[in-house]
């Protein structure tokens, strides 16, 4: 379908739903993967959307020359535009890329070095570890806090008999 695909000129409607019907077939992929990616804090729906246009994206750029099945070349752009996904709107506050990719490296770095030393790995040691100041690994730490935002009505306690966070801010009036 590819080769019948590069050889139909721009313009002709069988371009066209031979492209769609090419998406069709090639749907259950964009499911599988879409799927890796839930209870993520993002609706399976809204994922499938996206790693739809990851799909679309890759049937426009299939090159046959490359020797290389459709789906192996699909997979990385389809699983690629979920990750942007969640690293564009997955956040409550916009936080720089940088941060976000820090973060995730301290997430990794911290895994490894409390596996490696048996116990909880300090600040120094995170920043020897991945060539960074205190500083920054302090930065990257904090970045996280605005990924899920909670109301100001939420309980503060985290049961409901506790009072609003609301509650617990300013000042009282004289």
């Amino acid at each position: 379908m590819f080769v019948e695909l590069n050889d139909l000129p721009e313009g002709d409607p069988r371009r066209a739903r031979l492209r769609d019907e090419l998406v069709e077939i090639h749907l259950p992929l964009v499911e599988y993967l879409a799927r890796r990616f839930r209870n993520r804090g993002e609706p399976l729906d809204d994922l499938v959307q996206v790693a739809t246009v990851g799909l679309i994206k890759s049937v426009d750029r299939f090159d046959l020359e490359r020797a290389v099945e459709f789906s192996t070349y699909a997979t990385p752009t389809i699983v690629g535009e979920i990750k942007r996904h969640f690293r564009d709107k997955g956040w409550a506050i916009r936080v720089p890329r940088r941060l976000q990719e820090l973060k995730l490296s301290l997430t990794k770095a911290t895994s490894a070095l409390t596996q490696k030393n048996g116990r909880t790995t300090t600040v120094a040691e995170l920043a020897q570890h991945l060539g960074l100041t205190e500083e920054e690994i302090l930065e990257a730490m904090e970045s996280a806090n605005p990924y899920s935002a909670v109301t100001l009505d939420a309980p503060d306690g985290g049961d409901d008999d506790s009072p609003a966070v609301a509650d617990s801010l300013g000042m009282v009036d004289d």
